[in-house]
């Protein structure tokens, strides 16, 4: 990618440095947003109708010095580590009771130990962090396309 400005004098030179600097922040904000939008989108096909939603409801976008962070807040949805990364075959066993305990289809069930198959990874944001710099890219080429 190559942006270039050709400009003289110097109140053009500064009005054209001002204008290349917002349109990177700009393309860079519409980015994140797109991206965002992709992440929630890939972690959604993760929720099942009735759960609670707590993977998305835990993605994140804040600002940060260079740009932007996405990511999901574990404190949140503590699983989405093991959505996102994957988890091998374990055992789950209670850790201050006799027994686990779920609901399944309306009604409560028991069991001393659970033997979880594991969980194959579904890297989202990894795919979406791929992604960035070619939004980014369409993004800047739109802007400029504009005279934005």
């Amino acid at each position: 990618m190559k942006l270039t400005a050709s400009v003289s004098g110097d109140k053009a030179v500064r009005a054209e440095m001002l204008r290349l600097g917002t349109l990177a922040r700009r393309a860079l904000d519409a980015t994140a947003v797109e991206v965002e939008d992709y992440i929630k989108a890939e972690a959604g096909q993760h929720t099942r109708p009735g759960g609670t939603g707590a993977l998305v409801r835990s993605i994140y976008k804040q600002r940060i010095p260079d740009g932007w962070e996405l990511g999901h807040d574990l404190q949140h949805a503590p699983h989405a580590r093991w959505v996102h990364w994957g988890a091998r075959p374990h055992v789950i066993r209670p850790r201050h009771k006799k027994a686990l305990r779920w609901a399944n289809g309306g009604a409560f069930v028991f069991a001393r130990v659970v033997h979880h198959p594991g969980h194959k990874s579904d890297q989202w944001l990894v795919r979406a962090a791929a992604r960035a710099p070619r939004i980014f890219e369409q993004h800047l080429m739109a802007l400029r396309g504009r005279g934005a």
